[in-house]
């Protein structure tokens, strides 16, 4: 690659959906545990189910932290009342978040059409169907654009058209499943099918596929690395990238 690295991309495991993406010297951590040191650093919630919000919930080490002020989180205003709750998702989570970590971390809501701004780095909210209220986050500067879709229903045609129109030049995307025989429970259950990736990957010439997330199920790798190798899909630890191509730093194991 002869242009220097416009950005980065450091996943936790295959199956967390933990996402850290850098770009332009800010780290933007996708469902992802607090640090001690948090400057240039902007945390995001993509949904309010447990696998997402347990980590910016108790994980991480910013007990540590010598800062006065706490930790913004910013998470879709999910206003549903569930099980008999007088209160609604977004200020139940939030007083959860507040109680568990001492008051260091504060969720803060964010609304579809109100965007972010770090630094000439703006941050729009993309919603994206899935069983709960889910935003993707489009990420992008003067030199480059991610998407990071949290959770969605790859079959959903307003999904794909979504992400289609905003052609990113990184698109970080759950993707749950991989075989045939398991297209149907991915559309029952809207998570992404590996088909589903496929299908934007025609659309989206130009734009790198970085697959995260995936079922517990597929204890050995071996599979889904030889068959994202065959697609041209992107499956590993740590990646660099720039605007023509990208670098694989580190591999999962």
């Amino acid at each position: 690659m002869n242009s220097k690295f416009l950005g980065s991309v450091r996943l936790h495991a295959p199956y967390h959906p933990s996402i850290v993406i850098k770009l332009d010297k800010i780290e933007f951590r996708v469902d992802s545990p607090c640090g001690a040191k948090n400057e240039n650093k902007v945390y995001l919630l993509t949904h309010f189910h447990f696998d997402h919000v347990r980590s910016c919930m108790a994980g991480g080490a910013d007990f540590l932290s010598l800062s006065e002020n706490p930790i913004k989180i910013y998470a879709p205003y999910d206003d549903r009342k569930e099980y008999g709750e007088t209160e609604n998702v977004f200020d139940i989570h939030a007083k959860m978040i507040n109680f568990h970590s001492k008051g260091r971390r504060k969720l803060v809501p964010i609304r579809e059409n109100e965007n972010l701004s770090f630094n000439g780095t703006t941050v729009i909210p993309v919603v994206l169907k899935h069983t709960v209220p889910n935003f993707g986050y489009y990420i992008s500067n003067s030199e480059t654009s991610a998407l990071i879709t949290g959770d969605w229903e790859g079959s959903n045609y307003k999904n794909r058209q979504k992400i289609i129109s905003l052609a990113p030049r990184v698109l970080i995307t759950e993707c749950r499943y991989f075989f045939e025989e398991e297209i149907e429970i991915a559309e029952e259950r809207m998570h992404v099918h590996v088909e589903d990736v496929l299908d934007l990957k025609e659309e989206l010439e130009n734009t790198m596929f970085i697959i995260t997330h995936i079922s517990h199920k597929y204890r050995e790798l071996d599979d889904i690395v030889k068959l994202t190798k065959e697609k041209d899909l992107i499956f590993a630890k740590n990646i660099s990238f720039n605007n023509t191509g990208y670098r694989i730093r580190e591999r999962f194991k």
